[in-house]
């Protein structure tokens, strides 16, 4: 094994084996979805699928930890590829540049982040999930806040002081999807009031990205508890 793993496998010691085997599928390389895919894979995680449409833009670079300057106009996935290979170079990693509702869910995944901010891409992500029992996370609004402590996760129908919840649980209950039996990472700080964008700092998302990480790793350490 990498000597780059040895202080994760001394953490996770038997787990460090069974999070290698698992497939993480993210939707979205931005603030949030970076964080967390850079994160898992920098933990040991070694068979990731990349879902991002869009290319890097400048105004990615305050807050997306993926990519510098010499990434602009470039594709996100493919970038992203390139920089967790140089992480770790055995890792099986496969891209699809294109949106959420392209995707094509009749694989083998094991755990799928949904980093995205589009709400139909949301529901496709969440009724697909659910129709495969394939466990899932979904992130919330990170955007126009400041406090990376008040990041936390739940399940969508505890949610507040956040206008994405809003409108996804609306969506979400037209769809027929049960509110309390989806959970989502979310910050219950109040939004800063905003004309025309959404701003961001790298706190706030980059939080998110943590603490996906933890959930998914944590996820499956007590699954194999379980199973034992």
């Amino acid at each position: 094994m990498d000597k780059a793993f040895d202080r994760s496998i001394g953490l996770l010691k038997e787990n460090f084996n069974i999070i290698q085997e698992k497939i993480i599928c993210i939707f979205g390389l931005g603030g949030v979805g970076g964080t967390a895919i850079e994160a898992l894979v920098r933990t040991g995680f070694s068979k990731v699928i990349l879902v991002d449409f869009d290319n890097v833009d400048i105004s990615n670079l305050n807050r997306q930890i993926l990519f510098t300057r010499n990434d602009i106009g470039k594709s996100k996935v493919e970038r992203a590829k390139e920089r967790l290979l140089s992480i770790n170079p055995d890792l099986d990693v496969s891209i699809n540049k294109i949106k959420a509702q392209d995707f094509d869910f009749n694989q083998k995944i094991d755990f799928v982040i949904d980093a995205i901010d589009d709400v139909n891409g949301k529901v496709f992500i969440a009724k697909n999930c659910i129709e495969k029992s394939i466990p899932f996370l979904i992130s919330l609004g990170m955007a126009n806040r400041f406090d990376p402590s008040k990041v936390k996760i739940s399940k969508l129908n505890k949610t507040f002081n956040d206008p994405l919840a809003k409108k996804i649980r609306y969506i979400f209950k037209e769809n027929m999807i049960s509110l309390n039996a989806i959970n989502v990472i979310w910050s219950e700080e109040a939004s800063v009031p905003f004309e025309g964008k959404l701003n961001s700092i790298m706190t706030v998302p980059s939080a998110a990205g943590l603490n996906i990480a933890y959930y998914v790793i944590n996820y499956f350490i007590k699954e194999n508890k379980d199973n034992e």
